[in-house]
């Protein structure tokens, strides 16, 4: 028998068990458009990171502390800022942040908002780009001003999507229960923000950046830093300048070890293991998922080779070999196991897309990942298939002839 009149034998079988078979290739095709999902939305993700840090530049440190719990003393402060120039003349920017929590009151409008105390060169290392008036700056910083920055989906959320609101007020509630009047001075570019959809729900609070010593003023006891970030211009000095700030901080402070240096490289590296990690995770779920479809094709292989003891028994009493037996069953192992795995590409593909679409990050369609998933399905019928196959060919012709 040769290969077209097997794979036409063996679709014709499949065909007379429609619904069986269909539920039979459930499995694999969830394990392949499992893996083919989360090969996409991973590679899509690594490759935005990796422009965003492209975007930011690869000669940046960022200083902060070793443990969660530090003593106040030991605390990074504005001051700090001053040591770090001192360690480090060659820096070309310096800046920091605090972060704490209230709720904002426009009209009659409330909103939960993370509160980000900012620098004025913090728009050097956060990818600002701005929509309308400015953002805070070295006179904001020094006089404390009332001042705070908005982006565009706060705009759309309180006001008119596309508004120019500068100059506009709202009110800020401290975690202290201080009311503070602000004044809106810009507007930031949302562009494509990874979580926007996430960030317009109401459960979300609302990111505003405002001064640095603004916040410090009426938030109490929040001289602590959350981070120092430097840029130096010759990227191959990163370690040496990190490592001598880091160095000279913990000499003004009077203890070692308690603060670290990471640049842009250990950083970004950080961020894709973990994203390896969680992919590798979710990957060997999908695998198992793949290999319970496998195990599903050779329960109902073997219920169909009982179901046809006296068809086989008939056609090996007619000349037909073990290997046309054999061949016969792996072929409907096979059609099952890589239909399934064109449709599980088909569906990864298209979630794929629309999920990054939803979180608006470019897809990405990876054809030596499709190939080798529609290779491993096939590959999985033909292991899969093995056993079933050879119990068929090893039925002998005069009792499978009795078998009723």
């Amino acid at each position: 028998m040769n290969f077209s009149e097997s794979f036409k034998q063996a679709f014709d079988s499949l065909k007379a068990n429609k619904l069986r078979s269909i539920l039979t290739m459930l499995g694999i095709v969830m394990g392949v458009f499992s893996i083919i999902t989360i090969m996409a939305l991973g590679s899509a993700t690594e490759n935005y990171m990796n422009a965003q840090f492209e975007k930011i530049g690869a000669n940046m440190i960022s200083i902060t502390y070793k443990n969660v719990n530090v003593d106040k003393k030991d605390w990074l402060t504005l001051k700090d800022m001053d040591y770090v120039k001192e360690a480090a003349p060659e820096i070309k920017n310096i800046s920091a942040y605090i972060q704490k929590s209230g709720s904002l009151r426009i009209g009659d409008k409330t909103k939960d908002a993370l509160i980000l105390g900012v620098s004025s060169q913090y728009k050097n290392f956060a990818l600002i780009e701005m929509k309308y008036g400015r953002f805070v700056n070295e006179f904001d910083v020094s006089k404390r001003a009332k001042t705070v920055i908005v982006d565009e989906l706060f705009v759309k959320k309180f006001f008119k999507e596309g508004q120019d609101v500068t100059g506009e007020s709202i009110t800020l509630k401290t975690s202290s229960g201080s009311n503070v009047t602000l004044k809106i001075a810009g507007v930031m570019s949302s562009g494509e923000n990874l979580f926007e959809g996430m960030l317009e729900s109401d459960l979300i609070p609302a990111i505003i950046y405002m001064p640095i010593t603004t916040v410090q003023q009426y938030y109490p006891n929040s001289e602590r830093l959350s981070e120092i970030a430097v840029t130096v211009v010759e990227k191959d000095k990163l370690r040496d300048v990190g490592k001598r700030i880091v160095e000279y901080l913990e000499m003004k402070h009077g203890k070692e070890d308690i603060y670290m240096a990471q640049n842009s490289a250990d950083i970004q590296k950080a961020m894709s293991d973990v994203l390896g990690i969680v992919s590798s995770v979710l990957l060997v779920i999908a695998i198992i998922t793949l290999i319970v479809g496998g195990i599903g094709i050779v329960n109902i292989l073997l219920v169909s080779v009982t179901e046809r003891i006296r068809e086989i028994g008939i056609r090996k009493a007619l000349g037909a070999q073990n290997r046309d037996i054999i061949m016969q069953f792996l072929t409907e192992s096979i059609i099952m196991t890589g239909i399934s795995g064109l449709i599980g590409i088909l569906l990864g593909v298209i979630a794929g897309g629309i999920i990054s679409s939803l979180i608006n990050i470019p897809p990405v369609v990876d054809f030596k990942v499709i190939t080798l998933a529609f290779l491993g399905s096939v590959a999985l019928g033909l292991i899969f298939g093995v056993y079933p196959a050879k119990r068929a060919a090893d039925l002998d012709p005069i009792e499978s002839l009795r078998y009723e």
